[in-house]
């Protein structure tokens, strides 16, 4: 792997996905039950733990973390360079994306989809596409598993 170099992941000026289109409620409800009803429950627990605690101590907390899911689903891109020919990356790819629970759907000489079925996602949301150039390759798709395929492959 010494001759193989991660560009930083880049976030693309998208909308996420449930944003973008209408009828997603199949994937924003679990979020909503959990911001509605487990963040709560957890903010009683704290409080009750240590009642001497400022409120907004515990609250400003779990919001945010309520809210960090928005952030790993946003779309994202980084590049894999290489010195030699970028095809010969595309087992370690393969390798790493199946060790997340993705599956190759469709292959070209210059481009590999990779889908992961989840009941929640609808059609091809959380999909990653890969461009094949030369010397590198491209990866584009959510942010949390391009983040995963990094540390799946530089191990």
């Amino acid at each position: 792997m010494n001759s193989v170099t991660f560009s930083e992941i880049v976030r693309i000026h998208e909308r996420p996905f449930f944003l973008g289109r209408r009828g997603t409620w199949r994937q924003l409800l679990p979020w909503a039950l959990t911001l509605a009803l487990g963040l709560p429950l957890l903010v009683l627990v704290l409080h009750f733990i240590d009642p001497e605690t400022p409120l907004s101590f515990i609250v400003l907390p779990a919001l945010a973390g309520g809210l960090m899911p928005v952030a790993m689903m946003g779309p994202g891109r980084f590049e894999m360079n290489t010195r030699f020919d970028a095809r010969h990356m595309i087992s370690t790819l393969d390798e790493a994306l199946t060790s997340l629970g993705y599956r190759r759907t469709a292959s070209e000489t210059d481009h590999i989809s990779y889908f992961r079925p989840r009941p929640w996602l609808r059609g091809r949301e959380g999909a990653i596409e890969v461009a094949v150039t030369p010397n590198a390759l491209q990866v584009v798709g959510p942010v949390g598993s391009l983040r995963l395929l990094q540390q799946r492959i530089a191990h």
